[in-house]
């Protein structure tokens, strides 16, 4: 019987959060497009181009709304099973709430683990493809463009490959230059580092590599100072965001920055927030538990108030915490960690006390 029970809830939930989902994000791309929709008509952008920039932001969406999107479908599934009786009839029958509530907690766990790997391996490829139809459709005259993590610039007979950039200090690292000729590289500078100064790229620690016939040229220099059409602001532009990168792919490119001596303590937080923010499923659903079970005979507003406002308060600490994290005032993984541990801690109290 309690199996039967528990299946009937979990697909009950299970068909109101995929609802809920879909609304969330047919609304959330429709606000989005009349807001970007002078832009999109000024670039003149096909209606393809409408299909693969919403098309692919679609994971970006999910996972950000999930959570609360989850939080909203179960406060709803059990204030349904509350206002029909269905939960006083279960804990009549001798079914303890905590039993009622496992399957939604075994539901939380699962949820929290599929958006984490959601957004480690799905969300990631879209964002990145997304970005790249952006560029393509509206910021069709970028002179700098992304090769995953990396920048290529290509303009006449000259191709510059950039590893990596440090935006606050105009630092440039792993760079490699070609001057190609009728289908040849005439030469190659790689450089270890490409500083900007006044109005020109200096390389430093270079190679330059001069190919005659059949034969090699080695240069090696300690600075060039040369003229290329772009600036630190057009690489800055193009660069990589968090949410383009999985747990672990950050920490590589966190890894690369840091070795050209960038402080990287912001991109940190992002990092160690991948995993919490995967967690405020779980959490979010345990404070809804109490909440669906104890106040679904309320007025339909006062639990929908109740509900936004404990959503807002924990979205607000989320900002706050990373915040303080990222200027270094407290450390960066208890900043991306306090408000689960605060809001997963009032949530066990209130099951707790429920009983």
């Amino acid at each position: 019987m309690t199996s039967i029970l528990d299946k009937y809830m979990m697909k009950k939930f299970i068909v109101t959060l995929f609802v809920s989902l879909s609304t969330m994000i047919l609304i959330y791309i429709i606000i989005d497009l009349f807001d970007h929709l002078n832009k999109f008509l000024d670039a003149k952008m096909p209606l393809m181009g409408y299909f693969l920039y919403y098309t692919l932001k679609i994971p970006e969406i999910i996972s950000q709304i999930l959570p609360l999107v989850g939080f909203m479908s179960l406060l709803f599934t059990l204030g349904s099973l509350t206002k029909y009786n269905e939960i006083v009839a279960m804990l009549s029958s001798g079914i303890s709430l905590f039993r009622i509530s496992l399957p939604f907690i075994m539901l939380g766990v699962f949820i929290s683990a599929g958006h984490f790997y959601f957004t480690e391996s799905v969300v990631p490829y879209a964002s990145r493809k997304h970005y790249e139809a952006k560029d393509y459709y509206l910021t069709k005259s970028s002179k700098i463009h992304r090769k995953y993590n990396e920048f290529v610039y290509q303009e006449g007979n000259s191709i510059v490959y950039i590893s990596t950039f440090d935006g606050n200090r105009n630092l440039a690292g792993g760079v490699s230059i070609q001057a190609i000729n009728d289908g040849r590289i005439d030469f190659r500078l790689d450089a270890e580092q490409m500083s900007w100064v006044d109005g020109k790229w200096r390389l430093r620690n270079l190679v330059k590599r001069t190919f005659v016939k059949d034969s090699t040229v080695y240069e090696k220099l300690d600075s060039l100072s040369i003229f290329l059409d772009f600036e630190p602001k057009d690489i800055t532009k193009t660069e990589l965001k968090p949410i383009e990168m999985g747990f672990f792919e950050l920490g590589e490119y966190i890894e690369k920055k840091q070795k050209l001596g960038a402080d990287m303590t912001k991109w940190e937080v992002e990092r160690h927030s991948k995993i919490s923010y995967s967690v405020i499923n779980l959490v979010l659903m345990l404070i809804a538990i109490p909440l669906g079970t104890g106040r679904a005979r309320s007025a339909a507003s006062v639990n929908f108030g109740i509900s936004v406002g404990i959503a807002f308060i924990y979205y607000l600490l989320i900002i706050m915490f990373k915040n303080w994290g990222a200027v270094g005032q407290i450390n960066m993984i208890l900043s991306a960690w306090i408000p689960n541990f605060i809001f997963g801690l009032i949530g066990i109290y209130m099951i707790r006390r429920a009983k």
